[in-house]
């Protein structure tokens, strides 16, 4: 897990430019007053089947042809060369050409070296390697460390999902921050370029390996949750700003910028003492965000945005 990193998949297509959260009027104080937004391990989130095997194999054809790749790169003449060398330099016999000694090898055993290490290796990848990491423990216990280890960060790509605001908005009653996906906030920090937002697919059944879709494999939901629109951001739990509440079950925040906050939706329910904290955090915080109100339309059974 140490180096794996989701930041490394490419995404595509990119994220729209407003990506939405839904939260509960009691969430004023932390997001928008405390500038902080909670990441959760997978393992915690609401989906019950977040973390589930979403692949036949983890070790399929494109896993083991990347393999092969790899082992014909590492066995080139020019690599087993230098390893020779560096091996007859331990033993005192770095005078000793590296030619010298692979001819030495293939008189004593009679066979080629090349093609010897090659199946030596092979043969480890097949009867060692492919079976362990199609073990479904193993399996178990990988997606159980992903689950335990990323944490995430979730948004919509709608603000006017009716099961959205009942759900996760108190019942209409809650507010919704929309975050500009252009500001520096999202962006890889690799590069600085490419988004670090990952959008979740929605699918039921499994793909062959994850290397067949990386995507589907790693970042994905069953269909019944399909009406969120729910893109992500991820992190371990050393990128956190700060971690509070029980060590049983720890709250991870995040620092977010005020310029990253293009708007606050109240909510058609939005008490008026929620409303005004809301106006005051704006004020004091962000400046440039607006503050606007979702009112049901009840022609298309959808939500309009009317300022405040």
């Amino acid at each position: 897990m140490n180096t794996f990193s989701l930041d490394d998949f490419d995404n595509l297509p990119p994220p729209p430019r407003y990506l939405y959260k839904y939260l509960s009027a009691e969430r004023v104080g932390s997001v928008l007053e405390g500038g902080t937004v909670r990441f959760t391990p997978l393992m915690n989130t609401n989906d019950t089947f977040e973390v589930r095997s979403t692949f036949e194999k983890l070790a399929g054809p494109k896993f083991i042809a990347m393999l092969s790749e790899q082992m014909d790169t590492t066995l080139s003449e020019a690599n087993v060369r230098k390893m020779i060398a560096e091996e007859l330099k331990k033993y005192g016999l770095g005078f000793l050409p590296p030619d010298v000694a692979i001819r030495l090898v293939e008189q004593q055993t009679g066979q080629n070296l090349l093609a010897t290490l090659r199946a030596e290796m092979q043969s480890a990848v097949d009867t060692m390697l492919v079976p362990m990491l199609n073990d479904p423990k193993y399996i178990e216990g990988l997606l159980e460390r992903l689950g335990r280890e990323l944490l995430c960060f979730s948004l919509s790509e709608r603000m006017d999902v009716a099961p959205m605001w009942a759900h996760y908005a108190d019942n209409n009653s809650g507010f919704v921050v929309a975050f500009d996906t252009e500001h520096e906030w999202f962006q890889r920090r690799k590069d600085g370029q490419k988004t670090r937002l990952q959008k979740v697919t929605y699918f039921d059944s499994k793909v062959e390996e994850p290397l067949a879709d990386i995507q589907a494999a790693l970042i994905s939901k069953t269909t019944a949750w399909e009406y969120e629109r729910e893109w992500r951001l991820y992190v371990k739990e050393d990128q956190v700003d700060r971690t509070v509440g029980d060590p049983a079950d720890p709250i991870h925040l995040l620092d977010f910028p005020p310029d990253a906050v293009d708007r606050v939706i109240l909510g058609p329910k939005t008490r008026e003492e929620t409303a005004q904290r809301i106006r005051n955090a704006l004020a004091a915080r962000y400046p440039n965000a607006r503050l606007v109100r979702a009112v049901p339309n009840r022609a298309n059974h959808t939500y309009d945005e009317v300022s405040e």
